[in-house]
């Protein structure tokens, strides 16, 4: 339990400097779509963003270890860890319990151009910040030039969202996640 408080203290005060600093963000909300899978079979439907019932169905299903999208489980010796049948970036997503049986949300995929994965970053960014602002969220970004990372906070009690692109290697990664809330 120890070993999660002070990262958790550290991370909320960086969100707080943040949010005094000027540095989140509240946009006007525009009209596009997303792509969710719906059903264990990963069928891909779209799903306007007014809805935004992917990113809400996550959010809610954080309470129930996510309970609702977890598939088959992985065979790791180390950690719980369960295939999910919702995919935010078109990647392998997995549930995870950490050592405190928290569960926590993950997509990761590989890109190989650093023009598709800024693009495909800012696009998930945008969906993100069109769903979470209009209820109260706070985003913040930080870029450097290898890295994009983009936090959606709400409060200490509600899970945190992290979207996060890096270069690898030769290549790029990005990465989605819904992770244990700030105050736990």
């Amino acid at each position: 339990m120890k070993n999660y408080i002070i990262p958790s203290i550290v991370v909320f005060i960086l969100v707080i400097a943040f949010i005094l600093a000027g540095c989140t963000s509240k946009t006007n909300q525009t009209k596009t779509t997303a792509t969710t899978t719906t059903t264990n079979e990963s069928v891909k439907t779209t799903v306007t963003l007014d809805e935004c019932s992917t990113i809400n169905n996550l959010i809610n299903g954080y309470e129930s270890g996510f309970n609702s999208i977890k598939t088959d489980k992985v065979n790791n010796q180390f950690t719980n860890q369960w295939r999910t049948n919702t995919h935010i970036i078109d990647a392998t997503c997995t549930v995870t319990l950490n050592k405190s049986e928290q569960a926590s949300y993950q997509c990761q995929t590989p890109v190989n151009t650093q023009t598709q994965t800024i693009k495909s970053h800012q696009k998930l960014a945008l969906q993100l910040r069109q769903c979470l602002t209009k209820t109260g969220w706070f985003e913040s970004q930080k870029e450097t030039a290898n890295s994009i990372y983009s936090t959606f906070v709400l409060d200490t009690k509600t899970p945190v969202i992290t979207l996060s692109t890096n270069q690898e290697g030769n290549g790029f990664t990005t990465r989605f996640e819904i992770a244990p809330p700030l105050g736990l």
